[in-house]
């Protein structure tokens, strides 16, 4: 196996949250009059900054500020967070890829003290080497920072890590880092935009772990 150490995204790649997402998000969009989003269009839309997502699809902070939508996203979400599950195959893979030595992280645009919580929910701790969240902002693009973080101290080359994500965030986070990626189809953006990044892409993170074992 070339890869000794693996990235996990959180939301979205071991976090099975979409449909929650979308329905959180179509509460607010309904709050505002503004008309509600399928599925189909959130994984076209979805992106990183926030704030351009949500202008994008109708909102407008020249009424209100972003900071008063997001906390209400987030409010909705963590009121809602037990109720979701892992993405199929998410634990076992973890497990089985922990059983061969191999170093695993997660690495997320959620908050630290959040992230910790939500990985103990679902006892993934014991499988993972090293929990990485935001510190201090939660804009989407302080994963790069954590992520050089991550690296200086997880003493395994670039060219054997790999991040596994869901989104272009995920793709954009590796080129920063200078690492492989791989994507997942069961999240946020949808198959032609994970596609045209030129990353390997796959259905689960079961059909993942096989052409993990044989590279």
């Amino acid at each position: 196996m070339k890869y000794n150490h693996i990235i996990w995204d959180w939301n979205g790649t071991l976090l099975n949250d979409l449909r929650l997402c979308v329905t959180i998000l179509n509460l607010s969009l309904e709050k505002r009059s503004i008309p509600p989003i399928s599925i189909e269009d959130y994984k076209k839309n979805f992106l990183f900054p926030i704030k351009s997502f949500y202008e994008n699809i109708g909102f407008d902070f020249q009424k209100e500020s972003f900071e008063e939508s997001n906390e209400e996203f987030h409010k909705n979400f963590e009121n809602n967070f037990k109720t979701l599950a892992l993405q199929p195959y998410a634990k076992e893979t973890i497990a089985s890829i922990k059983s061969l030595g191999k170093t695993q992280s997660i690495l997320s645009a959620t908050m630290q003290e959040k992230l910790v919580e939500q990985v103990s929910f679902f006892s993934l701790e014991s499988f993972i080497d090293n929990i990485v969240g935001l510190q201090n902002t939660p804009s989407g693009f302080g994963k790069e920072h954590e992520g050089r973080e991550l690296l200086s101290y997880v003493e395994v080359p670039k060219e054997e890590t790999i991040i596994v994500g869901d989104s272009m965030l995920d793709f954009n986070v590796s080129n920063s880092l200078g690492i492989d990626c791989a994507l997942v189809l069961n999240g946020h953006n949808d198959y032609d935009r994970l596609k045209n990044t030129g990353s390997p892409v796959f259905k689960d993170i079961g059909d993942f772990f096989g052409w993990l074992k044989q590279s």
